[in-house]
């Protein structure tokens, strides 16, 4: 009797067992479900964001080759603006040149003809005129050198 009692105890313990262990593999089913859906979602997902991405790079490259045109287009313009700057500084170094000239030319001649004064009369007020011209521009308008 004492083996029959084992047996049934061990019978209903394995009845136990495999109940548990069909809950648990029931459960493990379900996520491994669940796990296959969603990577069937994230394979669709990750299919229309490279796409995206392909066309976000075609439009980067061809923004970044329309940029390169235009900046070699560019180029042109500020070597032709250079070319300006460096004819402004040739008149300017002339003309401050010829001024210089015709200062030390008038410190060596002693008596100034009057035609001289009114000349530098003239120059006097035409550069304080341009002075307040330059004040008038700049931002700090009240202020002048």
């Amino acid at each position: 009797m004492l083996v029959q009692m084992s047996a049934i105890i061990a019978a209903v313990t394995f009845v136990f067992l495999v109940f548990y262990l069909i809950q648990t593999l029931k459960s493990l089913k379900n996520s491994l479900d669940q796990i296959t859906l969603t990577m069937g979602q994230m394979k669709n997902e990750v299919t229309q964001i490279s796409s995206e991405v392909q066309d976000v790079i075609l439009n980067t490259n061809e923004m970044a080759i329309d940029v390169r045109g235009k900046l070699s287009k560019l180029n042109h313009l500020f070597s032709s603006a250079q070319d300006v700057g460096q004819v402004i500084h040739e008149l300017t170094s002339s003309v401050k040149q010829s001024a210089t000239s015709l200062v030390s030319a008038v410190k060596q001649t002693q008596p100034l003809s009057t035609k001289w004064k009114t000349i530098l009369q003239g120059a006097a007020i035409s550069y304080e005129m341009l002075q307040k011209m330059k004040a008038k521009k700049s931002p700090q308008a009240g202020v002048t050198k």
